[in-house]
């Protein structure tokens, strides 16, 4: 296992809101942009279905917020 250098740090997984696009689906969390080496398991978001356009990861709580 390699040990994480100083860049990888400002790649925390901390973000609790994220607004996404059409583009962007099918949604999952983590995104391709979080660091892998603090990640949960990968699991997919059923967004397009919500009737606020919302969904929050079951693991890290983060709200996705779809805006078009």
């Amino acid at each position: 296992m390699s040990t994480p250098n100083v860049a990888d740090y400002k790649r925390l997984n901390d973000t609790r809101e994220v607004v996404v696009k059409r583009q962007d689906l099918p949604l999952s969390c983590p995104t391709d942009a979080s660091a892998l080496w603090c990640s949960h398991p990968r699991v997919s978001l059923a967004i397009e279905g919500a009737e606020d356009k919302t969904a929050r990861c079951p693991y890290c709580g983060t709200l996705y917020r779809l805006i078009d």
